[in-house]
């Protein structure tokens, strides 16, 4: 061979290695999706509000622990917030964040019966945030045990039937 081939051939490996190792390659993380059950337990504050005779209706503010057997993704423990509207006749409307311990976020709109110990709750995240972004799923619970201090104007609620499905792209 001459001298020029080898010089060529030497310069196109040359380039070649290092453009393989010194340009990044985008890390593109692969679809998850699957399905999560476990266990919430929330309380917060009450705020009656002044309504039609026989109608109760209120605002809240719900924050508790969320334990999953089975996890969203890589999370299996987050610390929920909740606002929202109850209606003894027409029931709730309720947001949510779910906040995973590297403060990764799913946002969920709840709807459901008052809250009161028997009622099914089903839920919908509609986005998210880090690890979650773009988490699309439903979601489903049942109040097992729940109590309501009306001097206090509180609330503590816990379901052990937490179950749904999630997707994230």
């Amino acid at each position: 061979m001459n001298s020029c081939k080898i010089a060529f051939l030497f310069a196109t490996v040359f380039f070649t290695t290092f453009t393989l190792v010194t340009v990044p390659v985008p890390y593109v993380a692969a679809e998850q999706s699957g399905t999560f059950s476990g266990a919430w337990v929330a309380s917060g504050k009450l705020q009656p509000f002044d309504f039609t005779k026989g109608r109760d209706v209120e605002t809240f503010k719900l924050t508790g622990h969320i334990n999953l057997e089975v996890a969203v993704g890589k999370f299996e423990d987050f610390w929920a917030e909740c606002v929202g509207l109850n209606d003894s006749i027409t029931g709730s409307s309720v947001r949510c964040v779910w906040r995973s311990l590297e403060d990764d976020k799913a946002y969920s709109v709840l709807k459901g019966e008052p809250l009161e110990e028997g009622q099914k709750v089903s839920g919908e995240f509609v986005g998210g945030t880090g690890g979650l972004q773009g988490i699309k799923g439903t979601f489903s619970f049942t109040w097992i045990s729940t109590f309501i201090d009306e001097n206090q104007n509180t609330f503590t609620g816990h379901t052990q039937d937490l179950k749904g499905y999630y997707k994230v792209p």
